[in-house]
């Protein structure tokens, strides 16, 4: 991907929404661990990771309805011209 200059919109939108699947995945990979975690610290210590994976997945999921109502915006502004 190019970096230089302003990247648009769409591609940020296609990088946020490849960085919540990834975080998804990794929520997923710890909650599974934790379930077969036999002693109760290391259950304890995957089930932080997971949800600390599920707090990145919300701040993404406000980085793209930000994103999303600013493209709206634009939209409006660019077609009233």
């Amino acid at each position: 991907m190019k970096m230089s200059g302003s990247p648009e919109p769409r591609a940020i939108m296609e990088v946020l929404m490849e960085a919540i699947k990834r975080e998804q995945e990794s929520y997923d990979y710890y909650y599974r661990a934790s379930l077969q975690a036999a002693k109760p610290a290391t259950r304890k210590m995957l089930l932080s990771l997971a949800e600390w994976e599920k707090g990145h997945i919300e701040e993404l999921t406000n980085h793209v309805m930000e994103l999303k109502a600013q493209m709206e915006i634009d939209r409006a502004i660019t077609s009233g011209l």
